[in-house]
């Protein structure tokens, strides 16, 4: 089973961030203006190809019980909304992006639309207004605090939790569960499906991927510059599904309860790898940390690749529609590593 998401989590926290980066909390801005054009449509309109209810789906915190399609859905964080767009139904409700200056969803262009409200739930989830939009369908699948808020949200409306947590639940298995919850169980099979061919067809394009190391740091601060190192994290998961392997030094590096581990600005020479992925909370760590000296000599002859916080965060954190935008975003890198 895969663990730790949350040291990230907790880091963005600290800075203000969602309380969730690199774990599952983001989304969009008022304007919409990254993905208004609707190709999906809403859940009042999709409803009439859904079947199989009433249902029941089982889930962390027990059984819910959906007595019909849902028309009205609301969503609880960004792999929810991810998950019930790849399923073909737009919610009504979803929490805004923290990671974009507009708020928006790059990997969603085209299917989210003006049908959503979008709402901050960086201090606390917006009880009175989800109350207000009667959603038959409540999903807090991606919320690490989702037992804390079920007993409010169901008495709104059947709330889906997470499958088992939202620290280990794999991006398919919570598609597998929106699915059904949503009476979209073919929709939802095929598009785990293309997000899957996308990785094998990246992997494919890439041979010479396999073997090459890796190393995969986020620097919330100058003295918390952490790196992936678990083989349970899904971020290091998904580089070794490519060929990839993990940079030698990483793998004996001393790490945290949820399997982190925090480099000091003296060791980034253990960072030093084929491909460094990095990102950072600021543009000043960037400069401070990404083009020292001591980071420079460790990148030397190879590919350093500097990413967004929203790249890392779908990195680590992979849902359905996230995955083929994140493999174009390192596509450059990989090319460059393939050889």
């Amino acid at each position: 089973m895969r663990t730790i998401r949350r040291p990230f989590r907790l880091l963005a926290a600290a800075a203000a961030v969602s309380g969730m980066l690199l774990a599952v909390s983001a989304c969009g801005s008022d304007s919409h203006d990254d993905g208004k054009a609707g190709a999906t449509t809403p859940a009042a309109t999709t409803a009439a190809s859904s079947s199989g209810f009433p249902l029941t789906v089982k889930d962390s915190l027990g059984s819910v019980s959906i007595p019909a399609a849902p028309k009205r859905v609301v969503v609880l964080s960004s792999v929810d909304l991810d998950a019930s767009l790849a399923a073909g139904v737009v919610p009504v409700l979803a929490p805004k992006n923290v990671f974009t200056a507009d708020g928006g969803y790059p990997w969603l262009q085209g299917k989210l639309t003006k049908d959503t409200e979008l709402v901050s739930t960086i201090s606390a989830l917006p009880f009175e207004k989800i109350a207000a939009l009667k959603p038959d369908l409540i999903l807090d699948t991606g919320d690490y605090t989702a037992k804390d808020n079920y007993g409010k949200l169901s008495q709104i409306a059947p709330t889906v939790a997470p499958l088992t947590s939202a620290a280990t639940d794999s991006w398919e298995d919570r598609q597998r569960l929106i699915g059904k919850a949503l009476g979209r169980q073919a929709e939802s099979d095929q598009a785990i499906k293309q997000a899957q061919d996308a990785v094998a067809s990246t992997k494919a394009k890439y041979p010479g991927l396999s073997g090459k190391t890796f190393s995969v740091t986020y620097t919330a601060a100058a003295d918390q510059i952490v790196t992936l190192s678990s083989p349970h994290d899904f971020a290091v998961g998904f580089l070794q599904s490519l060929g990839l392997k993990q940079a030698p030094k990483l793998t004996d590096l001393a790490k945290n309860s949820a399997g982190v581990g925090t480099v000091s600005q003296e060791r980034l020479d253990v960072l030093s790898a084929d491909l460094m992925i990095s990102a950072y909370q600021t543009p000043g760590l960037e400069k401070q940390i990404g083009e020292s000296a001591l980071m420079k000599s460790a990148a030397s002859g190879h590919t350093f690749q500097v990413v967004d916080l929203t790249t890392i965060t779908l990195l680590r954190n992979p849902s359905t529609l996230g995955l083929p935008w994140v493999l174009d975003q390192l596509a450059p890198a990989f090319a460059k590593v393939s050889g």
